[in-house]
């Protein structure tokens, strides 16, 4: 993890020693294959520490979003993974860190954290459902008023001709 792209103020740990620490408090559920991109993006947040958007990208690659979407919701049981924009190189970006308490060694306080992160992702789903329903009913009546001014216009000229 000492690549010259990563945080700075970090303090170097073996990265054996870091998934160590994650995984003592993880089900086989939680981890990702351990050839994955998924399980890559864990073992870089595993420390702690903030990582920019950039440096993750550089890392996993441009995807790296959807990785942070399978850990952070149902699929890999929820890890509590923190967001904050910053600058980092002259740009402002998103980063990204896991919370400290999934590298605990503590089972409550991994299971507190993947409790909070449920919430997180459930309330998210909600608004994101509730947006969806009120966009249903939008354009049901765009579609309506499409439709009449289809059968008005496009409908009575055909048959006017035929």
């Amino acid at each position: 993890m000492g690549d010259r792209n990563g945080p700075e103020h970090a303090k170097i740990r073996p990265e054996g020693e870091i998934m160590e620490n994650v995984i003592f408090t993880s089900s086989q559920r939680d981890l990702p294959p351990l050839d994955s991109s998924a399980y890559r993006l864990l073992q870089i947040l595993a420390d702690g520490r903030k990582y920019p958007r950039d440096y993750l990208c550089s890392q996993i690659g441009g995807g790296f979003r959807a990785y942070l979407q399978q850990l952070k919701g149902d699929k890999f049981n929820f890890w509590l993974i923190h967001t904050e924009i910053g600058v980092h190189a002259g740009r402002k970006q998103n980063f990204y860190w896991l919370d400290e308490r999934h590298f605990s060694q503590d089972w409550e306080l991994d299971k507190n954290a993947r409790i909070i992160s449920k919430k997180e992702y459930k309330d998210r789903s909600f608004s994101v459902a509730k947006l969806a329903l009120r966009r249903v009913e939008k354009a049901r009546e765009e579609k309506a008023k499409a439709d009449e001014e289809y059968f008005k216009t496009i409908l009575s000229r055909k048959s006017a001709k035929g």
